[in-house]
């Protein structure tokens, strides 16, 4: 699956999660909002852009993110290569889309993106993340100041451009 094609799928699970919360009854309301997905209020860049350089650090800060990270699994072995400390893929519960470069943490039936997701931190309001060892090792892998990006943490999206980088 594309990652336009996940990032549409996270679009639209929010969007019906959203018009149910809405439309139910109170008792129901409840539940729908124990249940609803985080809140991402902001998210920083800190680090160095470019190819051949350390991951960057991606500061996410909200609420709502629980007291632990998901399970991932790890993502040494991927159809790109096999690399030493690549961080975990996460399924659907955490990504990361730089748009039309790559895609980090996510993993389903058919594989994972070729970049893992090292969390550095995570509390139920601060998540601090970084990526994989085979980020910047190919083509356009890495974050550049202006990238378009999407960060998805169990169903909870935010979106934005990259800044902040030295």
């Amino acid at each position: 699956m594309s990652m336009a094609h996940r990032l549409a799928l996270t679009a639209s699970a929010l969007t019906l999660t959203a018009g149910l919360a809405a439309t139910a009854a109170p008792a129901e309301a409840a539940t729908a909002t124990a249940a609803a997905p985080p809140s991402i209020t902001s998210v920083s860049f800190s680090g160095t852009h470019g190819p051949g350089v350390a991951s960057p650090a991606i500061t996410v800060n909200g609420s709502g993110f629980g007291d632990t990270s998901p399970a991932g699994t790890n993502n040494n072995v991927t159809s790109c290569g096999t690399y030493t400390n690549n961080g975990n893929a996460y399924g659907n519960q955490l990504y990361f889309i730089d748009d039309n470069n790559f895609g980090a943490g996510y993993s389903d039936g058919n594989g994972a993106n070729c970049i893992g997701v090292t969390v550095v931190s995570w509390s139920s309001n601060q998540v601090v993340l970084r990526f994989g060892s085979s980020y910047g090792s190919f083509a356009h892998w890495y974050l550049s100041n202006g990238d378009g990006y999407a960060l998805s943490m169990s169903n909870g999206i935010f979106g934005g451009n990259v800044s902040g980088l030295g």
